[in-house]
This record gives structure tokens, C-alpha cells and sequence, in this order.
């Protein structure tokens, strides 16, 4: 089954069902949920035949926890620091799928030959890459000691608040639009929405994926961290993703001017470049605790019962950090 989707033109693949009576269009394997626009036979291929190497930097989330925030400090950064030439987007500051893509995306529209080519394109320079995925589905065949991995998780209330918007305007995923915040909370909650439930995804890539990943290669940040300490959470990706090159004070200051949500969303509402959903989809307020005046005190108490259950007693916000090998450096924000 292969369809044309009117909206954001990427086409869908798979037996699709709907995965309640709210909608939600998505395939199903290995027991876990994916989007339409997966392409599982690709997909396998791409795990068949990438080895990543030292210039790879992956930025890791489950869904609306400040993917494009993190992929704007990480551009502007290493715009600062590596000669980019003027045909390589991140030199003109874009954020979008051509110059940072999701691998599993890129493979599933476009093909594996797309995929070598970027490749080809980018060969030898910082290259930026951003996954959903668990670290269970990990879309490359063998991993290289020197690859980088920042992880960004944000408070659940803020998650779930986030989510309910985002799936609810995505023209892709058939949600209803009678969906209400207290539908969607029982859905969040039950775990089984696309990659997984989020807390044990957060959990999973916070302990570098049942040890896949060396902690070195693992930066862990909050959403609320990069929003309300900018400064701090650009010089540690900084010393993270390019420590050849510490950027001065004027420098990492322009790079957290840049990352103000309504300059972002301004700037790509007028100069998308190849970011190519609706900037009122994807950058919708860019608060840390709105969902204080959004969520009832019913849903918030839901929510905090399940977090308590699974990140430990007291860890409304935050997980406990059970990998003790964790460098503490590579923690920003978090109980370790």
C-alpha cells in the first residue's frame, strides 16, 4: 500500500490501520508503532549497509521535545566553527531536511542512492543527522567510537501538552479533530503512540542504549535547559560537538540570539530554505511550563502517577541516571 499525501508530500507506506478510534495512521513491527511515511523495506537496507563515522553528530528526542531548537544551536555552532563552503546549508544557517535530515526519512523518500549521496556531499566535514527512534531501531549497521550523540528529554506535562498539539495539526496521521487533551493523555500514557512509550524511550537513551553507545559519545540535555540557559547549553554542546574550537563569548552569544523561538520562527516562516512543514505546526509557543495554565489538575496528576512509577519516587521532571558509567560532564540539568 503506497499513497500520495496532499499535505507535506511524503508518501505513506505499509498496511496502515488507525491505532484507536482518535486516528492515528501508522504501521506496525517488532511490536512497536511507526508513521506512515516509514518504509521498512528501505529502512532495513540502510541498517544493512551504514557504518557512521567521526563527523556524524546525532541529535536524538522522542517527538516535541525541542528537536529544531537543538538542531538550530548545533548548526549555528558549528557554522562558528568549521569552514562550511556555501553550497552546504548549515553555512546559510538552514535547518531543514536536506541539510539535517532524519535517516530514516531520507531513506524511505528518496531511496539508498539518495542517501549516498549525502553521504558523498558531506564527506569529511561535521555532518548532522536527527533520530526518534529507540535504541532498539538504531537505522545504521555499525557505530564508530568517535560519533556523537545528544540526547534532549523534557519534562512529561510538557511532552504530552506538546504532542497533543503537534499530532492533532499533523495532515499525515488522520487524528480527529474532535480529539480532546483528556483523550490524549490516556493515549500518551498507554505508551503506544509512534517510538514508543516516552518515558521508557527516555530511560533507554539516558543508559546509552543497553551500553550501544560509550557514554563519551553521549551528551544528555533538558528541553527546559536550552530554553532558560542558553548560554551554558551552548558552550557545552560546543565543548561537545567541536571542541577544537572554543567559540568566544561574542561568538556563543550570537548563537543563543539566534535560537530565540520568535526570531527562529520568523526567520523560517520567511526563508524556509528546506525545512518543509508549517512553522505554526512545528514552532507553536516555546515555553517550558505552559502546560501549568493547559493541563487540569486531573490530567497533571495522571501524569505525574505514571512518572513516579517508572523514572522513581520525586522524579517528576527528571529520571534517576541508573548507568553509573555516565561521565557527569555529559549531564546538563538532570540528578545524577
Amino acid at each position: 500500500m503506497e499513497r500520495k499525501e496532499k499535505h507535506g508530500g511524503l508518501r505513506s507506506f505499509g498496511n496502515l490501520k488507525y491505532l484507536n478510534e482518535k486516528g492515528f495512521l501508522h504501521q506496525k513491527w517488532d511490536n512497536r508503532v511507526y508513521p506512515p511515511f516509514y518504509n521498512k523495506a528501505a529502512i532495513n537496507e540502510l541498517q544493512k549497509f551504514w557504518h557512521t563515522d567521526e563527523n556524524d553528530i546525532f541529535i536524538t528526542t522522542h517527538q516535541k521535545v525541542g528537536t529544531h531548537l537543538t538542531k538550530r544551536f548545533v548548526s549555528e555552532i558549528l557554522r562558528r566553527c568549521y569552514p562550511y563552503k556555501a553550497d552546504n546549508g548549515i553555512f546559510s544557517g538552514d535547518i531543514g531536511h536536506h541539510t539535517i535530515p532524519w535517516p530514516e526519512v531520507l531513506v524511505s523518500q528518496y531511496g539508498l542512492d539518495a542517501f549516498k549521496t549525502f553521504l558523498e556531499k558531506t564527506a569529511g566535514m561535521p555532518r548532522v543527522w536527527y533520530l526518534h527512534c529507540s535504541g532498539q531501531d538504531l537505522p545504521f549497521k555499525k557505530l564508530h567510537k568517535d560519533s556523537r550523540f545528544i540526547f534532549v528529554f523534557r519534562d512529561p506535562r510538557g511532552t504530552c501538552e506538546s504532542q497533543f498539539h503537534f499530532y492533532k495539526s499533523h495532515p499525515m496521521l488522520g487524528v480527529d479533530e474532535s480529539i480532546t487533551m483528556e483523550d490524549f493523555v490516556d493515549i500518551f500514557l498507554d505508551g503506544k503512540l509512534y517510538f514508543g512509550d516516552y518515558y521508557k524511550h527516555t530511560l533507554h537513551w539516558i543508559n546509552g542504549c543497553e551500553g550501544k553507545i560509550d557514554p563519551r559519545q553521549l551528551l544528555i540535555m533538558r528541553y527546559e535547559n536550552l530554553v532558560e540557559e542558553k548560554l551554558p547549553s551552548a558552550q557545552l554542546l560546543n565543548n561537545f560537538i567541536y571542541p577544537h574550537k572554543i567559540l568566544s563569548i561574542n561568538d556563543l552569544n550570537n548563537v543563543v540570539s539566534s535560537t530565540d523561538f520568535n526570531k527562529m520562527k520568523k526567520e523560517i516562516s520567511e526563508n524556509p530554505q528546506s525545512f518543509h512543514f508549517n512553522p505554526k505546526t512545528f514552532f507553536r509557543a516555546g515555553k517550558t511550563y505552559g502546560w501549568q495554565e493547559k493541563l487540569s489538575k486531573e490530567i497533571i496528576e495522571k501524569i505525574n502517577i505514571k512518572t513516579e512509577k517508572v523514572w522513581g519516587k520525586g522524579n517528576l521532571s527528571s529520571p534517576q541516571i541508573e548507568n553509573k558509567l555516565t561521565l557527569k560532564s555529559n549531564l546538563y540539568g538532570i540528578n545524577s
